[in-house]
């Protein structure tokens, strides 16, 4: 059971009410009811606060309270807080067809994800249809098919012509959007600002999705696509759209002009594609004059043609493959997304790192030599060891690039996120054994003003760093 507050907890768990009297008995408020005798319109904000099935309830109170959650703004279809009903799906059907037909839904979020009774793609089209009706402001829908992929199984999207923001998880389906030449679609997703799809695939390779963005959003500012399927190519035309998320989402072109783009995170989706000679390689195409941040951990497409694109960025976060990705594309893309730009004022770095050497190898050293950087005023340098303990050349050799740099943050990672959690400890003829080169070199600390170093623990080469800003600030 949920309690409203810490009260009627105390009042229950001890047989008595709200309002027993302070010797403890079990005397119950007998004046009017006031909270039944407030306006509707304070009724319904009271109960979006409570979870609807919770709101549903309150009909059992008296009959002032028959029918006062079909008016409330806010529908909340939760599995977990439906556990009760018999079959949840035709419960959460029941109380959508209960609803008042004459009340538009503010945020309406429907989440079902249990193998039994499964939601096949007829009935999750219907939430979808009845959302696009009625839905004014945000529109939440998770939903899994039962175990395994089912083909069959597909999500007629119809057009929003209200909502401002949309989110779908739909494993095991497959979502089918609003053709650009269909009439009775005719319509489109005009106040739209924000779009989330994950864990869905595309039977047309992307097609609708470009159309829709492209042609049907004129409000979208925010884009996300995660853990997408069937997608070859993706076109974005868009004068309104301001921030543009990509993970996961295999590609062979992506092609994206947004003139007003501030934001872009791009992240494994050209890792399967590039260097592929059945697939021809992969593109991308991109103008964005007004990018201030841009994020990339992936692999750098085989054809690449900028029309546009500020050569200074707020921030720049570039983040080097795991090893076993860069042995299958044949290479390192590490230092081509750095080349674009001239300036960062914020850079994030992860420092490239193989399978065989370490920060101070003559492998490692060349790479990170030849690195093109653009000036930065504040460096993010996560390091992956992969079991070494020798990096202190890198970070010196960052430091030297530009000496002007005013905050550094150096973070020590014992492997890649992507690959073996294990970090394998360096052999003993490693060069980390060797004696340390830079510890009696000159190290340009005058203009650092802020140092942290996190995961510093074991790291005798951390230590030294920072005992040594903190003698030349003394």
């Amino acid at each position: 059971m949920a309690y409203r507050c810490a009260a009627h907890k105390k009042a229950s768990l001890s047989g008595g009410s709200v309002g027993a009297g302070a010797g403890g008995g079990r005397g119950y408020y007998g004046g009017p009811d006031r909270i039944s005798s407030l306006p509707d319109e304070l009724l319904h904000h009271v109960l979006s606060f409570v979870t609807t099935p919770e709101a549903v309830r309150t009909s059992a109170l008296s009959r002032r309270w028959v029918g006062v959650w079909k008016r409330v703004p806010r529908l909340h279809l939760l599995e977990e807080e439906a556990t009760s009903a018999g079959h949840i799906p035709d419960h959460f059907d029941g109380i959508l067809r209960r609803y008042a037909a004459d009340v538009d839904i503010a945020d309406l979020a429907i989440s079902y994800h249990w193998d039994w009774p499964e939601v096949d793609g007829d009935r999750a089209s219907a939430w979808a249809a009845f959302a696009a009706r009625r839905v004014t402001g945000r529109f939440y829908l998770a939903v899994t098919t039962q175990v395994g992929h089912d083909d069959d199984a597909v999500l007629d999207l119809p057009c929003f012509e209200r909502a401002t923001e949309i989110s779908l998880y739909s494993s095991g389906m497959a979502v089918r959007l609003p053709a650009l030449d269909d009439t009775a679609a005719a319509g489109g997703f005009t106040r739209l600002t924000r779009l989330r799809i994950s864990e869905l695939r595309f039977s047309d390779a992307g097609e609708g999705i470009s159309g829709v963005v492209s042609r049907r959003c004129p409000s979208l500012e925010c884009l996300e696509l995660e853990h997408i399927d069937g997608m070859e190519a993706l076109t974005l035309r868009s004068d309104s759209l301001l921030s543009l998320r990509l993970a996961y989402v295999p590609l062979r072109r992506l092609d994206v002009a947004a003139g007003n783009m501030r934001k872009m995170r791009v992240k494994y989706c050209f890792d399967g594609t590039s260097r592929c000679p059945w697939t021809g390689g992969a593109a991308m195409r991109l103008a964005a004059p007004a990018l201030e941040e841009l994020g990339w951990e992936d692999a750098y497409p085989d054809k690449v043609e900028l029309i546009s694109l500020p050569s200074c960025l707020m921030e720049l976060a570039v983040v080097e493959l795991p090893s076993h990705i860069i042995h299958e594309i044949g290479q390192s893309d590490f230092t081509k997304i750095l080349k674009l730009f001239s300036r960062a004022h914020v850079l994030r770095l992860t420092s490239p790192m193989t399978a065989t050497a370490t920060l101070d190898s003559e492998e490692q050293e060349s790479l990170i030599h030849s690195v093109q950087l653009p000036y930065y005023s504040e460096l993010d340098l996560g390091v992956i060891t992969n079991g070494h303990s020798s990096f202190g050349s890198t970070v010196v050799h960052f430091l030297r690039r530009n000496s002007s740099i005013r905050n550094l943050t150096l973070t020590l990672n014992p492997y890649h996120p992507k690959e073996n959690k294990f970090a394998p400890c360096c052999m003993s003829n490693c060069t980390c054994h060797e004696p340390l080169k830079w510890w009696d070199q000159d190290i340009p600390l005058d203009s650092l003003e802020q140092l942290a170093i996190k995961h510093i623990s074991g790291h005798r080469e951390a230590k030294k760093l920072k005992s040594i800003w903190i003698q030349k600030k003394q």
